[in-house]
């Protein structure tokens, strides 16, 4: 919760084929119960104990890839203020626009 400004916004992308929130999920305390739920259910057909998830640079960013088996599930970034704290959380699972991350357009951010 420290990490979370109070205002941060979580932005979810599913493209009309995975579900996510139908509206940005706003303030701290609503953000981090979404990802503690989403935490504890399957995810796209996922179980959690079947996912990983992996630290790489997206879009020039920290980010993180899940994966179930044989897939990328969802991509998750974040932005930060001048003080460190979390102010938005992008979570995109829409099929369409992870296919790079499919094929492999990331960096390790341990390697750099």
């Amino acid at each position: 919760m420290e990490l979370l400004s109070p205002d941060v916004a979580l932005w979810t992308d599913g493209g009309g084929k995975v579900r996510q929130a139908m509206r940005p999920v706003v303030g701290a305390q609503t953000v981090a119960a979404w990802f503690a739920a989403i935490g504890t259910v399957t995810y796209q057909g996922v179980e959690p104990a079947d996912m990983s998830a992996e630290l790489v640079e997206i879009n020039g960013g920290l980010g993180m890839v899940f994966r179930g088996p044989g897939r990328v599930v969802a991509t998750v970034t974040v932005e930060v203020d001048a003080g460190g704290r979390i102010i938005a959380i992008h979570n995109v699972a829409n099929p369409d626009k992870l296919r790079a991350i499919t094929e492999g357009a990331t960096r390790d951010v341990r390697t750099r």
